[in-house]
């Protein structure tokens, strides 16, 4: 019988001290719930020490204090797996609201990146059109003065530029420009048959960029 309850108790212990450490080494980055168990398990010990089993204990004393550890070994666990719930439990609120943060970072990004390269193609429009429109100026200055081989390059070059500058805008101003470069092929050809005519759908040509520069 002695030996019986050596054992039992030899169990109980062992129980509480490896729930213990199991405890220890499972919360270990949550140190007020680690603090909370210490407390617990002392409180046990003093208990367990302060009506210790006598060798001549009758069974329903053992089971008794077999029972008492058992319970206070559950509320443990309880209290472990509460405080292991509500870890996770705010692991995931901060994943989740990482995640929302980043998600909102990565299209603010994506955002900015299309605004500026909106600016930028705005800027190298900008640019080419101005550059158009010179080679137009100089052109009708030639054709005013009668140079026309002069403005017939310069035409040729407002052409060059204009398909340079179909490749890199929106289908909308493609189209515009195209529309432009019908223009100024007429006047290409009304230059060896109609001047007055050709001049006037230079100044016509100079006038219809502006759509662009709108749709710009």
């Amino acid at each position: 019988m002695k030996v019986a309850i050596v054992v039992i108790l030899a169990f109980a212990v062992f129980l509480g001290f490896g729930f213990y450490g199991l405890m220890e080494k499972k919360t270990s980055g949550l140190k007020g719930e680690i603090q909370d168990v210490k407390q617990r398990l002392q409180k046990m010990e003093e208990e367990s020490k302060a009506a210790p089993l006598q060798p001549d204990a009758d069974t329903q004393k053992i089971i008794k204090a077999v029972n008492s550890l058992s319970s206070k070994a559950t509320s443990l666990e309880n209290s472990f797996s509460k405080g292991m719930a509500s870890t996770d439990e705010a692991l995931k609120k901060q994943k989740a609201t990482a995640e929302d943060a980043l998600k909102k970072q990565s299209e603010a990004i994506d955002k900015l990146n299309k605004e500026t390269q909106a600016k930028l193609q705005k800027i190298m429009l900008d640019a080419k059109m101005a550059n158009i429109r010179g080679h137009i100026a100089k052109a009708r200055t030639d054709l005013l003065a009668k140079n026309i081989a002069t403005a017939k390059t310069e035409l040729e070059l407002i052409d060059q530029v204009f398909e340079t500058l179909k490749t890199s805008v929106s289908d909308e101003n493609k189209k515009t420009i195209e529309e432009l470069q019908s223009t100024l092929k007429k006047a290409r050809t009304e230059i060896d048959t109609d001047l007055p005519a050709a001049i006037n759908r230079i100044d016509l040509l100079w006038h219809e960029m502006s759509k662009l520069l709108r749709k710009g």
